[in-house]
């Protein structure tokens, strides 16, 4: 039994494989010619797109990092199981480097982080910066286990986040650059607007949209020169006990109490806890990343264009306060968008389902030039909009409730994408809807892995390979509660 990060995903692959080379990699796929193969590297998305009933590949041992030249440019050669914060380490050893864009965590490997689409605050995904994917998979034609070097058009376009479908990734090139210090200080906001207005001075900033406030709590960072902060080391305590240690342990309490005690830690505990306006010179990495790992949990996050980040937030202030059961006053407009996709009644008959007690964080990410990141086809800026629960696995029920109504609510009213890699109940209408370079990713999936050896049944169904085929867990997402685990092996 093989079981995510969040716990809500469990699949029983029939074959496991542990690679520690490129010529191990085209030995196994020569042995499972004409086998379903997936792969995985750190098992941190929420979604099934690893899992599989046939033969799985973990990649952890192909973890090589070297930094290289090329006309006057650095590069890293990573190897695809390359856990991110390893990779972190090693260039600063090997020279002072670091990456252009780090995600929020660094438990992931890198391949798999690209491969969904993880992204950082105030830049383009990890995916929009890989120049050169090394893929193993069989040639078309003669069926030989091949390494295919992927580094131009729309074949790396397709595969900077492919979702694990062109085949076994062994090796990345990502572009690296000298390590640089970040600021930081928190600063609360009652208005939006003025949030966003930050930007300009603080490129690099998230901020948290805080539920039963209805106010923001602003993580303003921006690059900066001189050195770090005699403060720092404190600074870095009192986050590890703060935030990623006490604030989790109180939710984790908070979710077992009424709804009460939340209003009441939100509204006048927490904010004590905040230090704010302290600027904080520190590492890059260390500012960037959080340690959301210390605690299992399950997240869905969806992606809005930023000319649409303001109605869609008032949105989720509304859909947060009928669910948990008061009395709300939709915009007319609003309701008759539901009202015209059916929606309506739905949401009607979920008031009173759900509390969410974590605040919800959002971040700037700038259009990938991909095909299908959640940020590719468009000139304008996107924001993530991540909301995570710490319910235990039995008691998720609730919470898939809510993000199922959250995209099927915010998709027509704002066009919202679902993260890939995170909780995400999108259906292949919606798809087809959200992605207009699906068929042309289709096409390059197609021209590399025609006889589709390197999909699972949940990416066959959703991007419309198999569209009378519905996964187990679609299948159970439509006919009502989910239950508290998602076992997709048989899907």
């Amino acid at each position: 039994m093989v079981t995510n990060f969040g716990g809500n995903i469990v699949f029983s692959p029939a074959v496991v494989e542990k690679p520690g080379t490129e010529q191990e990699v085209l030995d196994l796929l020569r042995r499972h010619r004409s086998r379903q193969i997936r792969a995985i590297g750190r098992l941190h998305s929420w979604s099934p797109v690893a899992a599989t009933d046939d033969v799985l590949v973990d990649m952890k041992l192909l973890n090589s990092v070297h930094v290289i030249e090329v006309n006057g440019q650095h590069f890293a050669d990573v190897g695809a199981g390359c856990q991110i914060k390893r990779l972190l380490h090693e260039l600063d050893r090997q020279g002072d480097w670091t990456l252009p864009t780090v995600g929020l965590i660094a438990e992931q490997s890198i391949a798999g982080a690209a491969a969904t689409g993880t992204h950082g605050s105030g830049r383009y995904s990890l995916s929009h910066y890989l120049q050169r994917i090394e893929v193993a998979c069989c040639d078309p034609v003669s069926g030989e286990p091949v390494i295919r070097v992927i580094d131009c058009g729309d074949e790396l376009r397709a595969a900077r986040c492919a979702l694990g479908c062109l085949g076994l990734i062994t090796k990345v090139r990502i572009p690296i650059r000298k390590q640089y210090l970040v600021e930081e200080h928190f600063r609360r906001y009652s208005r939006l607007a003025d949030v966003l207005k930050a930007e300009q001075a603080y490129p690099l900033q998230q901020f948290f949209f805080v539920p039963w406030r209805w106010d923001y709590f602003a993580q303003h960072r921006r690059e900066v020169s001189g050195q770090r902060s005699w403060l720092a080391p404190l600074y870095r305590l009192y986050w590890c006990l703060t935030m990623d240690v006490g604030l989790h342990l109180m939710v984790l309490l908070l979710i077992r109490l009424p709804h009460l005690f939340t209003l009441l830690f939100v509204r006048w505990v927490m904010p004590l806890t905040v230090i704010r306006r302290c600027r904080i010179n520190d590492v890059s990495w260390r500012h960037l990343t959080m340690n959301h790992h210390l605690f299992r949990h399950v997240e869905i996050e969806i992606f809005v264009k930023a000319s649409r980040l303001e109605a869609t937030l008032q949105f989720v202030r509304q859909l947060l306060t009928h669910l948990s059961g008061e009395q709300v006053t939709f915009s007319v407009a609003d309701k008759a968008t539901l009202q015209r996709e059916g929606l309506w009644d739905r949401l009607q008959q979920a008031r009173g389902t759900y509390t969410h007690q974590y605040p919800i964080c959002i971040r700037k990410v700038l259009p990938d030039d991909t095909l299908m990141s959640m940020s590719s086809d468009s000139e304008e800026a996107y924001y993530a909009i991540s909301f995570i629960t710490y319910a235990p696995v039995n008691r998720l029920s609730a919470f898939h409730r809510f993000a199922r109504l959250l995209i099927s609510c915010t998709l027509p009213l704002f066009g919202s994408r679902s993260h890939w890699g995170k909780h995400c109940p999108l259906s292949p209408g919606q798809v087809r809807e959200l992605y207009p370079n699906l068929d042309r990713f289709r096409a390059v999936v197609e021209s590399i892995d025609p006889e589709g050896h390197f999909r699972n049944p949940w990416i066959s169904r959703l991007l419309g390979w198999q569209p009378d085929v519905r996964s187990v867990q679609q299948a159970q997402l439509d006919q009502g509660p989910c239950p508290p685990r998602h076992d997709v092996s048989n899907a």
